[in-house]
């Protein structure tokens, strides 16, 4: 492969104290808690709005925000900030409620009389500009990381590409919430990437049609009967859930691949939309459930489940969660199922059921540069264990707790392995965040299970 050499004077536009780069899940809550600790903060994303897996991919609910046996929150703070901005809850009531896992009918069925958690696209665009705007961020979207400069074990600029061409933010901190650890990889901070990837998936809505648990059930057996048939390839679930109870959004596409692969993210897009038409179209030829309805929309992106997994100073493990081991630097829980789809099966998976666990501080630091988290699926985890730690609601508070100890950081004048853990749980504990297990095991009338 030939290569061309490239040099150019780049323009520094800003020089914050933090720089979140993303803003998903674990962008939106490392941006909003680092700048409520006092930090001037610049968030960029790649997309014209915030929010990750629920408006980038349509999601609907906070994956690994309870803990299923009792239906009790795991993951507080800006989770129930953004529940209550949204109108899912009372402000001030999340930690009184019982929460179903999602959305997705099989658990609202095991469960009715629980609460569904549900993030409604078009609400939490407006939910994320208000929080990030209201808590003084400046962000810059249609942004994304194209190179990062190191120095001396820092991070001195991070390059961005968007309209204006190459520019450069010059910042005390970074915080990558790229999902697929796009600062800390261009850094030069060591990661792995598993040999089998969770596939990625399109996302799609279909209008018109009214979701009940015996509409669930023909869909799936209209895909098996067509993949068994050939007239279908692989897919996943299917997953249905509804945003106004005249609509269902699907989790169904299951497409092999790397995102961090262009020409593998290129063909997910192009293969998901085919096969989304492919399965709208067979429900529509055999329940009459489909009859007037409208495919309305598919994801603006194929999501991913799993790509790049920074190496941190601690790795998470399957053990750990499986036997719920406590760590001196936690700062969230999990409690999301052991859920890894896998790349050559279709249908629906295994997911065990696991305790309340830690995930410590530690696995947002990457080795070699000192100034730099990371926060959400790409931090320091298994690939076993990442299939539970990767979802919504543990991205999110893994970036409330990187925001929060990137502005100390900034603000005290160390690193990010100076920080003081004892300082940073209690700042997570008064802003809402759930650091105790006990609280999340015990049912709804008070009783530890």
């Amino acid at each position: 492969m030939s290569s061309v050499t490239y040099a150019k004077s780049i323009p520094v536009i800003a020089e914050p104290d933090v720089l979140v780069c993303g803003t998903g899940l674990a962008g939106l809550g490392a941006a909003v808690s680092a700048a409520r600790q006092g930090a001037s903060v610049w968030a960029v994303d790649r997309m014209g709005f915030a929010g990750g897996f629920f408006t980038n991919v349509i999601g609907s609910a906070f994956d690994g925000f309870v803990y299923e046996e009792t239906g009790r929150p795991v993951v507080g703070g800006l989770v129930f900030e953004m529940l209550e901005r949204m109108g899912v809850i009372p402000p001030g009531s999340g930690g009184d409620h019982a929460y179903n896992v999602n959305g997705d009918f099989t658990e609202v069925e095991k469960h009715p009389e629980r609460l569904i958690p549900r993030c409604d696209p078009e609400r939490f665009k407006r939910a994320a500009d208000e929080i990030l705007l209201g808590a003084g961020v400046h962000p810059l979207f249609h942004t994304q990381v194209a190179d990062v400069l190191v120095e001396a074990g820092r991070i001195d600029s991070v390059i961005l590409s968007n309209k204006a061409g190459l520019v450069a933010i010059r910042p005390k901190m970074v915080i990558d919430a790229t999902g697929d650890g796009d600062v800390a990889a261009w850094a030069g901070c060591p990661y792995e990437q598993a040999e089998s990837l969770q596939p990625m998936a399109l996302h799609f809505r279909i209008a018109y049609v009214e979701l009940t648990f015996e509409l669930r059930r023909k869909c799936a057996a209209v895909l098996e009967r067509a993949r068994t048939a050939g007239r279908i390839g692989l897919y996943g679930g299917p997953w249905p859930a509804t945003f106004s109870g005249r609509d269902i959004y699907f989790n169904a596409v299951r497409t092999p691949g790397d995102c961090t692969n262009p020409e593998d993210w290129t063909q997910a897009e192009i293969r998901g939309r085919a096969d989304a038409w492919r399965m709208f179209e067979l429900w529509q030829q055999e329940l009459p459930e489909f009859a007037d309805a409208y495919f309305f929309t598919s994801g603006p992106t194929a999501g991913a489940r799993e790509s790049r997994r920074i190496v941190g100073d601690v790795t998470l493990t399957v053990d750990d969660i499986r036997q719920a081991r406590r760590f001196d630097d936690v700062i969230v829980l999990g409690a999301w199922r052991l859920d890894r789809h896998p790349q050559d099966d279709a249908g629906y998976h295994e997911q065990p059921v696991v305790p309340p666990y830690d995930i410590p501080y530690r696995t947002l630091l990457p080795q070699g540069v000192d100034n730099l988290w990371v926060a959400g699926r790409c931090h320091s985890a298994t690939s076993e264990a990442l299939a539970s730690s990767r979802v919504t609601a543990n991205a999110m508070g893994m970036g409330q707790a990187a925001g929060t100890a990137a502005a100390l950081a900034a603000r005290g004048g160390y690193g990010s392995r100076e920080v003081p853990i004892v300082d940073l749980q209690d700042r997570l504990v008064q802003a809402g965040c759930i650091l105790d297990p006990t609280i999340s095991t015990q049912s709804h009338t008070g009783k530890v299970l």
